[in-house]
């Protein structure tokens, strides 16, 4: 090989070493590597590594996921003796996904130079699935954890595509035969072994396309040059090295300082299920919602972020109620606005009626039968108009609590007016719903503003996704962070979060917390389907609730109101 063209990147230490001989040996090419000795230590690396090799993803916004497909780990000694072994099934449920020699989960080994003395500690097969599997195809790959039984502080980590060919090769990973990220002496470097050359061609192009998230895919047409001949920086994957050099030490020394993921995802939902059941959405509907949008919002972020609840609720249901989960609930989306997750659930055959104060132009755009379910109403908790209980015990023919309720009207041909509403009047309204539901009713809050605290309060199974802080009566209001233990920040939206979680588990709700994983930072999901008082509510609790808030006094006159206003864009 020619002589090393070095370049140190001072920003962060790293130099350009390409066309080096390597380390490993045989034919192994040197990429980059640190220039000064790393503050890690190798259980550092090694814990990093492994994480990585579970979560591709944070090495590429391509890929969703991985799916371990079989593990094995060694003691680290001449011996080499089998510590423990696993294998895991993965259901292939999507056949238009693209797919290449999913079935060969051998595990594959590459060449290495005797000088480190190395044994093999982790090997794993895992499944890349890509975030669009219908431009970039499913693979399988080895992955090794490799140490030196001469050298302490030496680890190996290998990457081996189970592909033969560089146009065989997806987008989403290098286009060489193996990758080596190595930690030995304090250094760590990355290595390629290229593939060997199939083509006369001395220059390769490539096809690239536009996946519906606006990923660029490149497809190679013909393979890269011959692996004698040098690296250059500019090429794609030779930056993708320098990526993997830059995120492992990133990683490793954030092992080292004590890093603690501050959001914990798939608390709930299987993540895999999840995933699966995403995908499978975003193939059927958002093509359609992000063309025909009505809307002044982003259509994508809308589309793709109830597309991701959609998904979520869905597994859910089957988590809480079982596969046949569609015969034994109906859903009531609170705060419906442009109505896609409804439009989603309803098309996916789930019985459900969304519900918003104003409606939308969005609704005009789906089926009539999605149509009839979205209605235009306004929400009045019929705690706020019934009788309390004990009255109705003694006088059951009262169906009404004889409230009368102001409401201040303004318009531009007459002068300020009061209109005066009563119980029995709201009660009767078609215009009203006082959220009275069927048994089987699981209600859905998603980002539903001034309804997220009155929702554990309504009785019903129920996910609310807390957006804007309001109190019962619909006024503006900050909550502080009260759990010292929480990892989300005193911030507004924490102290929501933190309040609706308590108001549910006070009124008896078993609370579970998930954050989604959707595009939007107010991504909190509070989750409640067990409690002992079911079909009992109002209960006590919940009258001593509202006393505790502060009671709901202007509830009715702000709710009237929203009539009155435009639509909010979350």
């Amino acid at each position: 090989m020619g002589k090393a063209a070095v370049a140190v990147r001072k920003d962060e230490g790293f130099k350009f070493c390409a066309n080096e001989p390597s380390i490993l040996g045989e034919p192994w090419v040197a990429m980059y590597s640190t220039s000064e000795p790393v503050p890690f230590d190798k259980s550092h690396f090694e814990k990093a590594m492994l994480y990585i090799i579970r979560e591709p993803n944070i090495n590429s916004t391509a890929i969703l996921r991985a799916d371990i497909l079989s593990e094995q780990n060694y003691e680290v000694s001449k011996e080499h003796k089998l510590l423990d072994s696993k294998e895991t099934t993965f259901e292939l449920n999507d056949p238009d996904a693209k797919m290449i020699n999913i079935d060969d989960m051998t595990l594959r080994h590459v060449p290495l130079s005797d000088s480190l003395e190395l044994v093999t500690k982790h090997e794993a097969v895992r499944r890349i699935i890509p975030r669009n599997p219908y431009k970039d195809a499913l693979m399988n790959q080895t992955c090794l954890v490799m140490n030196s039984t001469k050298y302490d502080d030496t680890s190996l980590i290998i990457y081996k595509p189970h592909i033969n060919k560089e146009d065989l090769c997806p987008f989403y990973i290098p286009h060489v035969d193996a990758v080596a990220i190595l930690l030995h002496e304090k250094t760590l470097s990355v290595h390629y072994i290229p593939f060997e050359d199939d083509s006369s061609d001395t220059t390769a192009t490539v096809e690239k396309t536009k996946n519906e998230d606006d990923e660029v895919s490149t497809t190679p047409v013909n393979v890269r040059p011959h692996k004698e001949q040098l690296f250059d920086e500019s090429e794609r994957v030779v930056r993708t090295a320098y990526r993997l050099l830059q995120t492992s030490f990133k990683h490793s020394k954030g092992i080292m300082q004590g890093y603690e993921k501050k959001v914990n995802h798939d608390q709930v939902v299987d993540k895999v299920k999840f995933q699966d059941r995403y995908t499978n959405l975003k193939k059927k509907y958002s093509k359609f919602l992000v063309e025909s949008w009505v809307e002044s919002t982003d259509p994508k972020k809308h589309v793709f972020e109830d597309i991701g609840i959609a998904a979520f609720l869905i597994e859910l249901w089957i988590k809480i109620y079982g596969e046949d989960y569609k015969t034994k609930m109906q859903f009531r989306d609170l705060g419906c606005g442009n109505g896609v997750l409804c439009y989603i659930l309803i098309q996916e055959g789930i019985n459900g009626i969304g519900i918003d104060a104003r409606q939308r132009k969005s609704w005009a755009i789906y089926p009539q039968g999605v149509k009839n379910c979205l209605k235009e109403q306004v929400i009045i908790p019929s705690i706020l108009l019934r009788p309390h209980p004990e009255v109705r015990k003694r006088m059951p023919h009262i169906q009404h609590n004889g409230g009368i309720f102001p409401v201040k009207v303004a318009h531009e041909y007459i002068a300020p007016a009061t209109i005066i509403y009563s119980s029995q009047d709201l009660l009767k309204s078609p215009q009203v719903n006082i959220a009275e539901y069927p048994k089987d009713t699981f209600i859905i809050g998603n980002h539903s503003d001034e309804l997220t605290c009155w929702i554990p309060l309504l009785g019903y199974p129920f996910m609310v996704i807390p957006c804007c802080s309001h109190n019962l009566a619909g006024q503006r209001v900050r909550y502080n962070n009260t759990k010292r233990t929480s990892k989300m920040k005193n911030s507004t939206y924490a102290g929501l979060v933190d309040h609706v979680e308590n108001i549910a588990t006070k009124v008896g709700w078993t609370v579970e917390k998930e954050m989604l994983r959707i595009p939007s930072t107010r991504n909190a999901a509070l989750i409640g389907y067990e409690n002992e008082s079911l079909g009992e509510f109002p209960t006590k609790t919940v009258y001593e609730s509202l006393i505790e808030e502060g009671g709901a006094d202007g509830w009715i006159q702000n709710t009237m109101a929203l009539t009155k206003r435009n639509p909010r864009g979350h």
